[in-house]
């Protein structure tokens, strides 16, 4: 099976695998370390006491066999006195050769059959006796002499003596095949061993208990012992016996080797699927936290539409459900915020009051529930109540529609003054009139948010409602903001139109003082200004054209500052050097507004509108599209007023004739399109002005 290990190139699966690992790893070989010495050690007690306990077994058996020999030896002494034939057991003979010593005391007895006392009294209390001597087939070899009186009550009788067959005392051939045997007498010299060649090495220690265990070692091989004293005093007048059981320490700890190796591969099993399920649980892990994390860079992305899905039945599953419900949160926030800001700007960027209200209204929707919204505006009348223009939007339809016969009485005002936000039911005979219009689109309900100016209303965003829906506090603190922002829009708009109004009115005021330099052309500017406006419009200029005609044209003739009254006022005619000083109020009116920027559009109008269509003009000789747009219209309407007005030298022409004058100019002195929509314009519009006709020609317009 092939892992996919890719989650590991994270920082945090790493750090939780290596984690994990640890966590397993350590308890484990703990564990496995602990339980291997545990076992060890039990194994070696174990050990110890199997050995102890067959030395033990093997003394006790080796005692009973020789009880059954004192048994057998008398059973021999009783028939050797009746006369009968020495008995002999059943298959191997328990005694090598059988005897009976019958000088066995005094100086009689042979070396070998001498006594000591203490011996002597033993055998004469009817117990038996056991000598360690040569054996009568092998001299090198020890065996065990067993002796008894014949008759106690006869010592003249003898002794009887019994050669043990140590194939019977030993039982060597019932030994298991793993153990070796080997018995001391009590000057430590080996009666009996069932692997000679290990004997020497196999010393019971000098300094020791009536059984112990201890090891040993022989042509490089390790052997654990354990001996057992059998005390044969009481009973035999014999040194204790040792015995000792020997055990190859390979064979003694095989189990503990294979426990070792299973215990291996069992740890090595538990390693591997320690690792296999930290593994599928790390990934189990890092998946959803990926999910989360590839759902939190969608979410720095603003793609707040971004759903995690995690079906994993724990805290990951919750944590992925509340990181959606916190994603749709935060992508209505931001909406939110985003259409706040969208209003905020357009309504900001709007420069006059109906384009304020229009802005808001077509975005209004998008921020605030409702199913139909208006802005109001109140206009103070003499007394304390307000006349109302009301703008209502329907978000389904997008159509605005205003009203202007509304008002708004004092209580109601008060009310807007005193409250940021005011829910009215729009009932039969309590609606406010300004919201009158609201309840004709089947509303019933409204609230109001008061605009207010030095803290007074000016307006109210007002949302309506056909049922009794409630706003939450969340709507009803966006529709706060949006009312501020209309405040903070109202009262730039009303600051423009101040400075427009400012703007307007010294542009005039300075008009009026360079017509009043003469009596003869007061109001000139003024005329001649209306009157280019008439033609743009017609001609289909731009508001932006219009309003540069406006400030050119009431410029136009700046540069007569510097032209002499007696030149402005001759009654006759100019000769040639004072029409050059009257034709230099072009160059002159250019200089001075040359350095304000915000005329720079207009100059050109100063500076072109004696120029003519052909190129006879003046002052610089310019002629069709070199003469700008602007400044040909003003050509026409500068002629015409001078034509129809007074002047020192003459009388005003009539309306007609100036117009036939004009027209017959038309492609010389002036632009074609210009006097075609002029003479239009002066067949449709009764109020340009007409004064008396005394028949002076237009060449002399200067």
């Amino acid at each position: 099976m092939i892992l996919n290990t890719t989650f590991l190139r994270s920082r945090v699966a790493r750090r939780i695998f290596v984690l994990f690992v640890a966590c397993a790893l350590v308890p484990m070989a703990v564990f496995t370390t602990l339980s291997f010495l545990q076992v060890s050690s039990q194994l070696h007690r174990q050990n110890q006491r199997q050995l102890q306990q067959a030395a033990k077994s093997l003394g006790l058996a080796i005692y009973e066999r020789l009880t059954i020999l004192d048994s057998e030896l008398e059973m021999a002494s009783l028939h050797i006195q009746h006369g009968d034939a020495m008995p002999s057991p059943a298959g191997e003979p328990h005694f090598q050769t059988m005897t009976v010593w019958k000088k066995w005391s005094g100086s009689e007895a042979n070396s070998r059959a001498a006594m000591t006392a203490s011996e002597t009294s033993h055998v004469l209390s009817g117990k038996s006796l056991i000598r360690i001597d040569t054996c009568s087939t092998n001299k090198s070899a020890r065996c065990v002499l067993l002796m008894r009186m014949m008759d106690v009550d006869e010592p003249a009788a003898g002794l009887i003596v019994g050669e043990v067959n140590g194939n019977y005392l030993w039982s060597a051939d019932h030994l298991p095949a793993d153990i070796d045997l080997m018995v001391h007498d009590a000057n430590q010299e080996i009666l009996y061993s069932s692997n000679p060649g290990k004997v020497s090495a196999a010393t019971v220690p000098s300094l020791r208990k009536s059984s112990g265990f201890f090891e040993w070692s022989s042509d490089g091989k390790a052997y654990d012992a354990a001996y057992r004293d059998l005390f044969l005093q009481a009973e035999f007048l014999a040194g204790a016996w040792t015995v000792t059981v020997s055990e190859n320490h390979q064979d003694a700890v095989a189990p503990l080797q294979r426990f070792r190796e299973t215990l291996l591969l069992l740890a090595l099993l538990a390693v591997w699927i320690m690792l296999l399920f930290s593994l599928i649980q790390i990934r189990r892990t890092m998946g959803p936290l990926e999910k989360l994390g590839e759902g939190t860079k969608q979410i720095a992305e603003q793609n707040f539409d971004t759903r995690v899905e995690i079906a994993s039945g724990d805290e990951f599953e919750d944590l992925a459900a509340s990181f959606n419900a916190m994603s749709s949160r935060l992508g209505r926030q931001f909406h939110t915020l985003r259409a706040i800001n969208d209003i905020d700007q357009a309504i900001l960027s709007s420069l006059n009051r109906d384009a304020v209200v229009h802005t808001a209204l077509s975005r209004i929707a998008t921020l605030l529930p409702g199913e139909c919204f208006a802005i109001v505006i109140f206009q103070p009348n003499s007394s304390d109540s307000a006349s109302v223009q009301v703008t209502v939007c329907e978000p389904k339809t997008d159509l605005q529609r205003t009203f202007v016969d509304r008002t708004a009485q004092p209580d109601e005002l008060r009310q807007l003054q005193q409250n940021r936000r005011v829910q009215i039911a729009l009932e039969p005979e309590h609606t406010p009139d300004f919201l009158l219009p609201l309840k004709d689109l089947g509303m019933t309900s409204a609230c109001v948010f008061p605009v207010l100016l030095e803290q007074k209303p000016f307006g109210a965003l007002v949302c309506g409602y056909s049922n009794a829906a409630a706003m939450t506090s969340e709507d009803i603190h966006h529709a706060i903001q949006v009312a501020d922002q209309l405040a903070v829009a109202f009262s730039n708009v009303q600051l423009i139109e101040a400075m427009e109004q400012l703007h307007w009115g010294t542009l005039t005021a300075l008009a009026r003082a360079i017509d009043a330099k003469s009596a003869w052309t007061a109001g000139h500017s003024e005329r001649v200004t209306q009157l280019a406006l008439k033609i743009g419009s017609a001609m289909g200029l731009s508001p932006r054209d219009l309003q540069i005609m406006h400030r050119g044209g009431l410029l136009h003739d700046i540069g007569k500052i510097g032209t002499a009254p007696q030149i402005l006022d001759k009654p006759g005619k100019l000769d040639a050097q004072e029409m050059q000083h009257m034709r230099d109020h072009v160059r002159t009116g250019v200089r001075i507004l040359e350095p304000i920027t915000a005329f720079t559009e207009a100059i050109p109008i100063v500076a072109q509108h004696h120029e003519w269509f052909d190129g006879g003009g003046y002052p610089e000789g310019l002629a069709g599209e070199e003469i700008s747009l602007h400044a040909r219209i003003f050509a026409v309407a500068d002629c015409y007023d001078a034509l129809v007005s007074d002047r020192p030298y003459r009388k005003g022409l009539p309306r007609e004739q100036v117009v036939e004058m004009l027209r017959q100019k038309s492609g010389t002195q002036f632009d074609p399109k210009v006097i075609d929509v002029f003479v239009r314009l002066c067949a449709e519009d009764e109020t340009i002005r007409d004064p008396q006709d005394d028949g002076r020609l237009v060449e002399q317009t200067i």
